[in-house]
């Protein structure tokens, strides 16, 4: 058995990976939930998988990682929202 593996396969592994590797961090205490890395891999991973998942014709994962992504997007927006307050605050 022969299996090739395209660009959107290892859109879609490399986006899982990520995925995984944010949850990863922030399990063992290297970032939390509320971190920017956090956020910006999580909103990588979830457009990632959208674009896979979209070629595959999976399209209730695309729904899924739609929302993700977007939960992801206001993360991060957040985030820079929360910097903005302290810096004005700090000045």
């Amino acid at each position: 058995m022969h299996i090739s593996f395209g660009l959107i396969d290892w859109v879609g592994y490399i986006g899982g990976a990520v995925l995984l590797f944010a949850f990863w961090r922030t399990s063992i205490g290297k970032w939390t939930g509320t971190s920017l890395w956090y956020e910006l891999d999580n909103l990588i991973a979830g457009i990632m998988l959208i674009i896979y998942a979209f070629n595959k014709g999976a399209y209730a994962s695309v729904i899924i990682n739609l929302v993700w992504a977007i939960v992801a997007f206001r993360g991060v927006t957040s985030y820079t929202e929360r910097r903005l307050r302290r810096k004005r605050r700090a000045s």
